[in-house]
């Protein structure tokens, strides 16, 4: 008998194809960047499956393939969509928390103006010492964050006085309707003054909160707060309130 030796050949390995992998890498990618790489990840996903399918004996990650074509395709569609909508939104969003923070801004406002009334009628009807203001209206006002502004929360007051009524009698007033009793200060302004200490620019809707001697409130625009009275006699004419 002849001694027949078998040779067993090995299989070939199989590979999981580099191109699926790279598809799906790029089409998760795409998420963070906006679809720019998922493009990349459909066409190397096309190309791997196209791949796969001459190779079948040597490569294998046809499911990888077709999930980077799945989610490179999802991503190229619905991005663009999300980054639209996100563009159209964004100007409502800042501009109903500009409307929000305003508001509060007229609240606290409101609320200064009377604590300072409230002040008046338990101080022989004058209003407070101009330099020390904030701490004569503590007891008033119970919770003295709200001399800080929504826009700049925790930077300290947001609020100054008319100097020009430091210690003067209410009724002696003669236009409260338009004399200036608090307004916004700026960062780190004296307590009290004029115009001077208002902010460079308006925090909020391009305009000024301005607290009168009447305790009502109003929003001003820059080229309306030289008709206001910061000192009493002085004649201004009238001007728009902004709504």
């Amino acid at each position: 008998m002849n001694n027949v030796k078998s040779v067993v050949e090995p299989l070939p390995s199989v590979k999981t194809s580099g191109l699926a992998i790279a598809s799906l890498i790029l089409a998760v990618c795409g998420i963070f960047t906006c679809g720019l790489t998922a493009i990349a990840g459909l066409i190397l996903g096309i190309i791997a499956l196209c791949v796969i399918s001459k190779r079948a004996e040597q490569l294998k990650g046809k499911a990888l393939a077709i999930a980077g074509i799945v989610v490179s395709a999802i991503t190229i569609v619905i991005l663009p969509f999300i980054a639209l909508m996100m563009a159209i939104l964004m100007p409502v969003l800042t501009h109903t928390k500009m409307q929000a923070r305003t508001s509060v801004s007229l609240n606290q406002a409101k609320q200064i103006c009377i604590a300072m009334i409230m002040y008046c009628d338990e101080n022989d009807g004058r209003f407070p010492p101009a330099d020390n203001w904030p701490a004569a209206l503590a007891p008033y006002l119970g919770d003295t964050k709200i001399l800080e502004s929504p826009f700049a929360p925790h930077t300290g007051r947001a609020w100054a006085m008319n100097a020009y009524l430091d210690g003067r009698r209410i009724r002696d007033i003669k236009m409260p309707h338009r004399t200036v009793l608090i307004f916004e200060a700026g960062p780190a302004s004296p307590p009290a003054g004029g115009r001077e200490l208002l902010p460079h620019r308006p925090r909020g809707r391009g305009a000024y909160v301005i607290g009168f001697v009447d305790s009502h409130v109003e929003i001003v625009r820059p080229e309306n707060l030289g008709r206001l009275i910061w000192i009493h006699g002085e004649q201004k004419q009238p001007y728009d309130i902004v709504r």
